[in-house]
């Protein structure tokens, strides 16, 4: 493959990003070579050493946009959502479902994660926390820190679900693989949350019983 030219730095470590993410949807994290990388990027494999130090950089350095890319989707879509009106709301909340893996973006979050990947997980979390709870209070001005953050948690392992195996537990239990089944269970997902109230999610474990299992 002959060598590309990039204007900027930033310009080939994208294409070296772009490069890995493609492979790394290939053939997962475990099999990603930076010679490859090198390939398919145009550029000679010290390039890749000289913008992201290791193959742990670089996949650290990929973890890092993925994670970047869903949390700035899904905290807009959040945002979105508290402009909408009591009748829209079951829509605005599944688009922000829909938001958070477009293509083949979950299966590579999910691998990222599963391979030990440094990334920025909390800081993106923690965000998609408040934006949430922002949410929750615009329709409820008493709902609970901590239960925004277990919506968030049951939301997250949901989608990650689906992302790792939901199309073959969907036919399991009868739902099919289609994408309308797929946006079916996004809206029901959506009702749900917004049907339940804050005294509805309460626990009845407190802090100090759950700190000491």
């Amino acid at each position: 493959m002959a060598r590309k030219t990039h204007t900027t730095p930033e310009a080939a470590q994208n294409a070296i990003l772009d490069a890995a993410e493609k492979i790394v949807v290939e053939v997962g994290p475990a099999g990603l070579r930076l010679s490859a990388v090198a390939r398919s990027a145009g550029m000679a494999h010290p390039n890749i050493i000289h913008h992201f130090g290791s193959r742990e950089g670089l996949l650290a350095a990929l973890a890092d946009r993925v994670g970047a890319r869903a949390t700035e989707r899904i905290t807009n879509a959040i945002t979105a959502a508290l402009d909408a009106k009591e009748d829209d709301r079951v829509a605005a909340m599944t688009h922000i479902f829909d938001s958070a893996y477009q293509g083949d973006e979950g299966k590579v979050a999910v691998w990222m994660h599963l391979s030990g990947a440094e990334s920025s997980l909390k800081e993106n979390m923690a965000r998609i926390v408040e934006a949430s709870h922002r949410l929750r209070q615009s329709i409820d001005g008493e709902v609970k820190l901590s239960n925004t953050n277990r919506l968030v948690m049951l939301v997250t392992l949901a989608l990650v679900g689906e992302v790792v195996s939901g199309g073959a537990i969907k036919e399991a239990l009868g739902f099919g693989r289609e994408e309308a089944k797929r946006a079916h269970f996004r809206q029901w997902l959506a009702e749900l949350l917004l049907n339940l109230s804050d005294e509805e999610l309460d626990t009845s474990l407190d802090l100090d019983t759950l700190n000491s299992l």
